[in-house]
């Protein structure tokens, strides 16, 4: 038995010639202007001779606007008001029958860490200086 598998009306035939392309000079192609053929080698079309992009190429993000440089000395001033602040309102000698709720218990541990930290900080601060006069 013999299988058709072409359909009528679609059978296969061979293909035109291609047309040739033209080569004459004529008023249309007088007008184009054609440009050169560019001259790229492989290093360029991979963007191998730009800078690499990474931390060491990038700079700093832009500053913002109403941004302020201060120096250590301004902020560490800054610091210290804001925590003698701070600890001249705290209650000298709570009441012991007063109750204390724990909000207010972390906030007294918190305000001695920072003031033992200010303490260090003094301390090094003045052997630095210790060191820097003699």
């Amino acid at each position: 038995m013999r299988v058709n598998y072409t359909l009528p009306g679609f059978l296969p035939t061979e293909a035109a010639p291609a047309e040739t392309a033209r080569t004459g000079d004529g008023p249309f192609r007088a007008r184009l202007k054609f440009l050169p053929a560019p001259t790229w080698n492989w290093e360029s079309l991979l963007h191998l001779e730009d800078a690499p992009v990474n931390a060491a190429w990038i700079g700093p993000p832009p500053t913002p606007a109403g941004f302020e440089m201060r120096d250590a000395a301004t902020d560490r001033l800054r610091w210290r008001q804001m925590l003698d602040r701070q600890v001249a309102n705290l209650p000298d000698d709570p009441a012991p029958d007063a109750p204390r709720g724990e909000d207010s218990a972390a906030i007294e541990r918190m305000l001695n860490l920072l003031m033992r930290f200010r303490d260090a900080e003094d301390e090094i601060t003045a052997r630095y200086l210790a060191e820097a006069e003699g």
